[in-house]
């Protein structure tokens, strides 16, 4: 079954429990949460997030019987809106190699458009040595995604296409004018590389409609119930 957009930003993170008041005194503020995310596709569970010392955790619920379709980006709270930018974050693990981390760049609310680019890592037919440059424009009729580029990074993370690394993996991806650009690398068994290395980097131009401001984030999605990814050290610029 297709999933629907969910036209819908939500905020992230644990809020404050306010302290108990005293008569005539106002209620203290409860602090905001760290990041704001943006569903793209909403069928399959609901995603839990849990930031920790060490980055974030992304949890699904215990919905069963529904396509594990969710499809989410985030963002820090407060992030600048810019053109040109990344984003980084060390894929440490899973529950399951059919969820499917990712990346985002020039993540756009303009009312209840949504509007991104990530990168993903391939998830059908278990082949996830290819990664995926995707845009994503809820206005769009049908599929809200639309194809940029596909590669094969198996030489930069596996020994052979059948025989991945194991996680963590270091991912970065950026944005300049048309032109986006991907990395990564197997964290331990390689230094981190150039961009442009042709083991471990690739690039692809976007289309024009692409060519817009927006904030720098991360992507989630296929998270099977009561699974999890868990990502460390996420940056941006």
């Amino acid at each position: 079954m297709r999933a629907l957009p969910l036209l819908l930003v939500i905020a992230l993170g644990p809020l404050a429990v306010a302290a108990p008041t005293q008569a005539g005194r106002p209620d203290p503020v409860a602090a905001q949460p760290p990041y704001v995310r943006t569903v793209l596709t909403a069928e399959g569970s609901h995603y839990r997030y849990r930031p920790t010392d060490a980055g974030i955790r992304v949890a699904a619920g215990r919905l069963r019987g529904a396509d594990e379709n969710r499809r989410e980006v985030f963002h820090q709270r407060g992030a600048e809106v810019t053109r040109d930018q990344g984003s980084c974050a060390t894929w440490h693990g899973a529950t399951s190699p059919m969820a499917q981390e990712g990346l985002a760049v020039r993540i756009r609310e303009d009312g209840h458009r949504r509007r991104a680019v990530t990168l993903t890592k391939n998830t059908i037919f278990n082949v996830h040595y290819i990664f995926n440059i995707l845009t994503w424009d809820t206005a769009r009729r049908g599929d809200p995604w639309r194809k940029v580029g596909q590669f094969d990074m198996s030489g930069a993370v596996g020994a052979s296409p059948t025989r991945l690394y194991t996680l963590p993996w270091r991912v970065c991806l950026r944005v300049v004018d048309l032109r986006v650009s991907f990395l990564v690398w197997p964290l331990g068994r390689v230094a981190r590389p150039r961009w442009g290395n042709p083991t471990y980097s690739r690039h692809a131009r976007l289309p024009r409609t692409f060519d817009v401001r927006g904030r720098p984030g991360w992507y989630v999605g296929h998270i099977p119930a009561r699974g999890r990814i868990v990502y460390r050290n996420l940056t941006t610029w």
